[in-house]
């Protein structure tokens, strides 16, 4: 199949290129997140012009993670029956197009008509929904074009592109009107995404996976390391041929007992990522600061935080491409813990009315080691190790399932967090936060099996050998 073919070498440019585009179009993607960050504080301002209730202001912020409950599953369907490339270009047209309607707001007739807020969440659940369906195109995709020995590197890579689209929108709150962020944020990530794309290879596996194995063979030669693994990626490829390509069929693999226990492991990876709260303080953080007292302006201390955690992302590759996935989920987990017990503790101090003048850095630098811990380990493993886990027959459906329990996680989180916070004071969220963190610590040590350096096969022996062991205790 490849024979004869001259292959690249490890780091060619093919899987940089792709993997680079499509992080852009991510980029774009964490801009719809954080965007509430940066534009709320200024449209809760006296002299705007846009007047939400502080119902509204929530349904603003958290309806894209709505919409990615059903929306990143119809989407893992769409990898199959389309596949990524044109469905990325499709979308981010959209994604672009929505956000930038955002700045029609400003317009008299819209204003006159009394109009700016429903434009403003209709775009919003817009790009919820476009985001929803780009999700799991994102992880797989990048997955499906690298080689064993560079997946975790270029799959961990794509959480620096999505600290990127925060921290973006940070520095566009310090610098530029809502509006004006509307209109330049998209312009300098999804414009350029598209572009890459167009230029991009498709998923050799899917290719595969859809009966093209010539053209898929002839993609796997650029973006293999060696021959070896381009024949062995193919064979297991070969094996899927139609059996994902249907969602009944899809849906049929996934009853599977070995494929639906990954299934279930990448969902409670995802779900515990959450728990840890990630969501609220990438949407809440300037709030959080403005609560927190803190010496330095909140805009720029949630600027200092993102280009913390967008550091780390860089350590965080180094990580996964050197160390064992449970030594960094433990080692990630173990410094967030700490930072949001600090924080809460804080809080705490603050709600007793003790005198805390002297420990206004706390809640800035408990922040700076929450991200070192969040963008060095457990986020870019998280979105791996889900994605590495998965079986070739449901890698695209189980994308969506635990895309879709990330989404279901995220949105009760941060949807409820203003209500939380009433109930049990911001020390109790934090603390809270600081539980789920044990809970991922345990979760990741005793049902996480190892994938670095795992071939696509390894991962699937690895599930048949789970299910038969299983069965042979049953029968005893």
């Amino acid at each position: 199949m490849v024979k004869g073919v001259t292959l690249h070498k490890p780091y060619n440019n093919a899987q940089v290129f792709a993997t680079s585009s499509a992080g852009m179009i991510l980029v774009g993607m964490m801009i719809s997140w954080g965007f509430p960050s940066a534009s709320l504080p200024q449209m809760e301002q006296p002299d705007s012009d846009i007047h939400f209730t502080a119902e509204a202001a929530s349904w603003f912020a958290t309806v894209p993670f709505l919409m990615l409950i059903p929306g990143s599953f119809i989407g893992s369907s769409a990898y199959e029956w389309a596949g990524p490339r044109r469905t990325f270009l499709l979308l981010s047209l959209i994604l672009c197009c929505s956000i930038m309607s955002m700045s029609l707001t400003g317009w008299t007739l819209v204003q006159e008509a009394g109009m700016a807020e429903i434009l403003l969440l209709a775009s919003r659940v817009v790009q919820g929904s476009a985001v929803a369906f780009l999700i799991p195109f994102v992880s797989v995709y990048t997955y499906e074009i690298s080689d064993q020995y560079l997946r975790g590197t270029l799959t961990s890579v794509t959480e620096a592109f999505a600290t990127s689209g925060f921290v973006l929108c940070y520095l566009a709150g310090c610098f530029l009107s809502w509006r004006t962020s509307a209109i330049v944020l998209p312009l300098v990530t999804l414009v350029p995404g598209f572009i890459g794309i167009f230029f991009s290879h498709e998923s050799p596996l899917w290719l595969a996976r859809i009966g093209k194995e010539e053209k898929a063979s002839e993609i796997l030669s650029v973006m293999r390391c060696t021959e070896e693994e381009a024949a062995s990626d193919l064979k297991t490829a070969r094996r899927d041929v139609g059996r994902a390509c249907k969602w009944s069929e899809s849906l049929q693999m996934l009853l599977k007992k070995s494929n639906a226990l990954a299934v279930v492991l990448s969902s409670s990876l995802m779900v515990m990522k959450e728990i840890s709260g990630f969501a609220v303080l990438s949407i809440y953080v300037v709030q959080i600061f403005q609560e927190a007292g803190v010496g330095l302006d909140p805009k720029w201390s949630s600027v200092v935080v993102g280009m913390a955690r967008l550091a780390c992302n860089v350590l965080g590759s180094f990580m996964l491409h050197n160390f064992r996935r449970r030594l960094i989920f433990v080692v990630g987990n173990t410094l967030t813990g700490l930072a949001t017990a600090a924080i809460g503790t804080f809080f705490y101090l603050q709600s007793r009315g003790w005198d805390i003048s002297h420990l206004t850095w706390l809640p800035l630098a408990a922040l700076v080691v929450h991200m070192v811990g969040y963008a060095g380990g457990v986020g870019p493993c998280t979105w791996t190790a889900s994605v590495e886990v998965l079986p070739g027959p449901v890698r695209s459906i189980g994308t969506g399932i635990f895309s879709t329990s990330y989404a279901t996680a995220a949105f009760v989180i941060s949807k409820s967090y203003p209500n939380i916070r009433d109930m049990i004071g911001l020390h109790g969220v934090f603390w809270m936060f600081s539980g789920g963190c044990i809970g991922y610590i345990l979760l990741a040590i005793f049902f996480l099996p190892e994938t670095k350096g795992k071939s696509l096969q390894d991962i699937e022996d690895y599930w048949e050998n789970v299910t038969k062991k299983r069965n042979a205790r049953v029968y005893v």
